[in-house]
Order: C-alpha cells, then sequence, then structure tokens
C-alpha cells in the first residue's frame, strides 16, 4: 500500500497577492496603453514635421494631416530616395578605411604605450595612407562585396540627415547673418 501523497492547502497569502496583482494589471493596462497611444502619435507629429517639408509643402498648410496621410507621404519619399549604388562599394570601404587611418594617427600620442610600440604603429599607418588601400586580403574581400542591409540603412539615413540639413538651410531667414559655409560631410560606410 502506498501513502496518500498530501499537498499543503494554499494559502490564503498566495491566493490574496494573485488577486492583488491581477487587479493591478487591470489597473495599469489602459495607463501603459494610453502611453503607447501618446508615444505614437508624439512620433508621428515628429515625421510629419519632418517629411511635409522635404516633400517640398508648407508646414502651415498641412498641419492637420491624419495619420494615414502622413505615413503615406512618409512611403512616397523614401519610395523617391535614390537607391544606392552598388558600384561605389570599394571607393566607400577605401575612404571610410583612410578616416580610421587618420583617427587612429590623431589618437595615437594619447595613449599609454610605449615609444617604440607607438612609432611602430604611426609607421604602420602612414604606410597604409600612403598606399590608400587596406592592407590585408580579408579586408580587401569584405570591400569588394556588396553591402549589408545594416549599412544601406545606415547610408539612407545618412542621406535623409543631409536632405534635412539642406532643407534647414533653405529655411534661413535674410534677417539672420548666415555662417560660413561649412564642408558637409558625405556619407561613407565605415568598417566598424
Amino acid at each position: 500500500m502506498t501513502p496518500a501523497v498530501s499537498f499543503p492547502p494554499r494559502s490564503v497569502s498566495t491566493v490574496a497577492m494573485r488577486k492583488e496583482a491581477s487587479e493591478l494589471r487591470k489597473t495599469l493596462k489602459p495607463l501603459m496603453e494610453k502611453r503607447r497611444r501618446a508615444r505614437i502619435n508624439d512620433c508621428l507629429n515628429q515625421l510629419k514635421n519632418l517629411i511635409v517639408p522635404l516633400m517640398g509643402k508648407d508646414n502651415c498648410r498641412y498641419s492637420k494631416l491624419e495619420k494615414a496621410d502622413i505615413l503615406e507621404l512618409t512611403v512616397k519619399f523614401l519610395a523617391d530616395v535614390p537607391k544606392m549604388p552598388t558600384n561605389d562599394v570599394t571607393v566607400s570601404y577605401r575612404e571610410g578605411y583612410e578616416a580610421c587611418l587618420q583617427r587612429v594617427s590623431a589618437l595615437l600620442p594619447a595613449t599609454s604605450l610605449d615609444q617604440q610600440t607607438s612609432a611602430r604603429v604611426h609607421d604602420f599607418v602612414q604606410q597604409s595612407l600612403r598606399s590608400s588601400s587596406p592592407s590585408c586580403s580579408t579586408c580587401s574581400a569584405r570591400a569588394s562585396t556588396a553591402p549589408s542591409p545594416v549599412q544601406h540603412e545606415r547610408l539612407l539615413s545618412l542621406k535623409w540627415i543631409e536632405i534635412t540639413r539642406r532643407e534647414k538651410r533653405a529655411r534661413v531667414t535674410p534677417e539672420r547673418p548666415q555662417d560660413a559655409p561649412q564642408a558637409v560631410a558625405q556619407p561613407m560606410w565605415r568598417p566598424w
């Protein structure tokens, strides 16, 4: 004969805690939903403020756009953004590689490397800059491949930023003195 296994009765405190947690969830759910809707509406307003000027429209005339209209304008704008040329990948890679080497060269004196190691790294950087191409075969192989979707997205976002800057510069009023023109950084792929 096997002894009967008896489970301890549920404690009243566990049931009460579950009930309290359930009630808390019920009260927090509408608040979380309200916050989520507020975030969505804020993002849509920001998107509208970015897209309407880029589409060449007057922001005052389009102050009361519906959410669907804002999304449609965004889709149209993104569809009109020129596709990234794939034949320019090696040039872009080389520019990123050179920028990286220049940054290393600039930061090298601030490191705690001994003088001999620092001199060797500096010589390597200078030699690599003169050759203007990556020194390892792995890097060269990576340069010849097509960009990943993440890299493509980064380039698109850089293009978006550049267009936004151009639009902001175009909106400068004549009363304000304009700053001296500054060189706009070209979008480039970086190896990191």
